[in-house]
């Protein structure tokens, strides 16, 4: 119903997964939209009431207890659902968010955070920590108006706008050359560069969706899910290169 965010979380988290076959690296995928977070949904996963003690408790919680929180996708991916209710966003402040990032960094080679849409006290905290942070947009006036009001904040805030990575979502395919055109203006006029174009999945995004498993698994030859892959690929490689230079 958004722009595409924990579509690409999801999918990313698992290209990321199953990226190499012999020595995948440990992932997990972090839902914290305390309030309509839908990781759990796009996994058929059920949502557990220990996820409000773990926020609550984050600060004087060890890894064990941590991953005891956490739900196996085909055991090869850890999430940590939304929590079963609503919650109010700042039931959560930045130290808890520090410290659920720590364990989660602390126990796994790759975190993935599927965030609110709300800018809420402890975003900044996630941003700080984050290697890289994914803002997703589409080709429309109200993307562009909320991505221009998005860069605004971070500059007053001084946070680090150097980690965003712009994804356009549902891009014009190749060969629309207006679209080509609309995309350059866009990327213009707010100033920055568009490095991931996503085109659009149809409705076999929603399809794989409401049956609980990621594109890879229903619907391998999806143009949106060869394009995540590609994304997962680069990002791997980034992360091995970290690594050996460690």
């Amino acid at each position: 119903g958004g722009t595409g965010a924990t579509t690409l979380a999801v999918n990313l988290a698992w290209e990321l997964a199953n990226i190499d076959k012999k020595n995948p690296p440990s992932v997990c995928l972090l839902d914290l939209d305390l309030q309509f977070g839908t990781t759990s949904t796009y996994l058929d996963l059920p949502r557990r009431e220990v996820i409000f003690e773990v926020l609550s408790d984050a600060q004087t919680m060890d890894a064990e207890a941590f991953k005891q929180a956490l739900l196996s996708f085909n055991q090869k991916l850890s999430v940590f659902t939304a929590p079963a209710e609503i919650l109010p966003l700042d039931i959560i402040g930045p130290e808890e968010v520090d410290a659920l990032l720590t364990l989660a960094r602390d126990t796994f080679d790759v975190v993935i955070v599927d965030m609110p849409t709300s800018i809420v006290q402890w975003s900044e905290t996630v941003m700080n920590a984050a290697d890289i942070y994914f803002a997703t947009l589409e080709l429309d006036m109200r993307s562009a108006q909320n991505t221009m009001r998005f860069i605004k904040a971070l500059q007053a805030e001084s946070l680090p706008i150097d980690k965003m990575h712009y994804v356009l979502n549902r891009a014009p395919r190749g060969l629309d050359l207006s679209g080509k055109g609309r995309i350059k203006r866009l990327a213009e006029s707010l100033d920055i560069v568009l490095q991931t174009q996503l085109p659009d999945g149809t409705k076999q995004v929603a399809q794989a969706c409401d049956h609980g498993v990621p594109l890879a698994d229903m619907a391998k030859k999806n143009p949106l899910r060869k394009e995540i892959q590609k994304l997962a690929k680069t990002l791997h490689e980034a992360i091995a290169v970290q690594a050996r230079a460690n």
